[in-house]
């Protein structure tokens, strides 16, 4: 997912040449790999045996603000989330777990962060996800 392109207007003039059906070839637009975004996460969990809580902070490390963003990652071990959670909508399918922002935490200006958490179970260990997706764009 990335953010929505800008918005595109065209006018007609008068007096202008006609559109030729057999344009002469020209270069495609390449499509940018990264939306720009850069971001850093912390996962911090709070661990008693057979259930854990956890508290994320999303920093926008980038110099564009993000206005709308989901954060994704995969658990390595059988941890299920306990919605609701706080800050985020939660939502797990499998071990792959998502976060959506709230209308009031949708924007992190750079520089900015948010926090955002939920609480869990699990039975075994509870090994700290390695990789966090924003929009996308995986953060360090």
């Amino acid at each position: 997912t990335s953010e929505p392109s800008n918005t595109l207007t065209a006018t007609a003039q008068s007096g202008l040449p006609t559109f030729s059906p057999s344009p002469s070839p020209s270069p495609s637009p390449s499509v940018s790999p990264s939306s720009g975004i850069r971001c850093k996460v912390t996962y911090a969990a709070n661990d008693w045996g057979t259930g854990f809580t956890t508290n994320i902070t999303i920093n926008n490390t980038g110099t564009t603000t993000i206005n709308g963003w989901t954060l994704a990652f995969t658990f390595a071990g059988n941890q299920k989330i306990s919605p609701p959670g706080w800050s985020a909508t939660w939502t797990q399918t499998g071990n792959s777990v998502t976060a959506a922002n709230f209308d009031w935490n949708k924007t992190i200006k750079p520089g900015e962060s948010v926090q955002i958490g939920f609480q869990g179970t699990y039975t075994g260990s509870n090994p700290t996800p390695t990789a966090f997706t924003l929009n996308g764009t995986t953060c360090s």
